[in-house]
């Protein structure tokens, strides 16, 4: 790995003690070892970060498909009350996976 740019890393005692522990395990400096993982962390986050783009705007599409369809069936109003609730729950949804992610890097 090459040694472009030095950064400075606070963590507390004991997670610098598993960081040194890990680091001997695998044969290299705390400093190698904690580049590599902000490396495999950013790298892959770069094809995670490409492949949501391409989920979100077949996510776009589908609701305006639905959209659509939704008011040709019901009528535009309902369509829009149903869309609304359907939003609600969505957010919902997507505020407790949050949650319980949050949980799972704290602990």
């Amino acid at each position: 790995m090459s040694r472009d740019r030095a950064l400075k890393v606070w963590v507390d005692a004991v997670t610098a003690a598993r960081l040194t522990l890990r680091a001997e395990e695998a044969g290299t400096s705390v400093s190698e070892y904690v580049g590599g993982l902000i490396s495999r962390d950013v790298s892959g986050a770069g094809r995670a970060d490409a492949v949501s783009g391409e989920l979100l705007e077949l996510h776009y599409l589908s609701a305006i498909l639905l959209r659509v369809l939704l008011s040709r069936q019901v009528g535009e109003g309902e369509a829009d009350k149903l869309l609304e609730r359907a939003r609600s729950k969505a957010h919902e949804q997507a505020q407790a996976a949050l949650s319980e992610l949050e949980k799972g890097r704290n602990s």
